[in-house]
């Protein structure tokens, strides 16, 4: 355990050093925070371009709602998105959560769309829940008509007159 958080150190150096990883994004709090950027890219499983893609396309078959909030929360801030920009380094020297902050740098105003792409995805089903709550509502109305209607039977004063008769013969 600590020989490997000892090579994790080493290696984050020798980037820091390299200049492979950003100034800003050199603090222990940031590491945290592209270590779980990390974790929630590797639950997605799919390249970056091909989330990318599928962001662009709005393509809900591919990305359900859990992502795509997911990949909001993880959005890098615009002081975040400058230190990428001035990035002239190799790209495969960084970090997976920095390069899908590249990826998605590639795509303008990047958080709005993917909030609507949330929207999209949600409104459907908020649609389906609506038709289907009215119809619970109106099924419980047909319900309270005939329930009343059996009570009206059931107190029918007339009816019981006619039990007698026919019971009497």
């Amino acid at each position: 355990m600590r020989l490997r958080m000892m090579r994790e150190k080493m290696v984050l150096v020798q980037r820091m050093i390299q200049g492979a990883m950003p100034k800003q994004l050199k603090k222990p709090r940031d590491r945290n925070y592209l270590h779980n950027t990390e974790i929630m890219l590797t639950k997605v499983k799919m390249p970056l371009p091909d989330m990318m893609a599928a962001v662009l396309a709005m393509d809900e078959s591919i990305l359900d709602v859990d992502q795509v909030k997911n990949l909001i929360k993880f959005c890098p801030t615009k002081e975040e998105m400058e230190l990428l920009k001035g990035y002239t380094g190799d790209k495969e020297n960084l970090e997976k959560c920095e390069q899908y902050f590249l990826e998605l740098m590639k795509v303008p105003r990047v958080e709005s769309k993917l909030r609507v792409f949330s929207f999209k995805i949600q409104f459907l089903s908020h649609v389906c829940y609506a038709f289907f709550f009215l119809h619970v509502i109106e099924f419980k109305k047909s319900l309270k008509t005939v329930n009343s209607a059996c009570e009206e039977v059931r107190k029918s004063i007339k009816l019981k007159i006619m039990k007698k008769i026919l019971f009497f013969g």
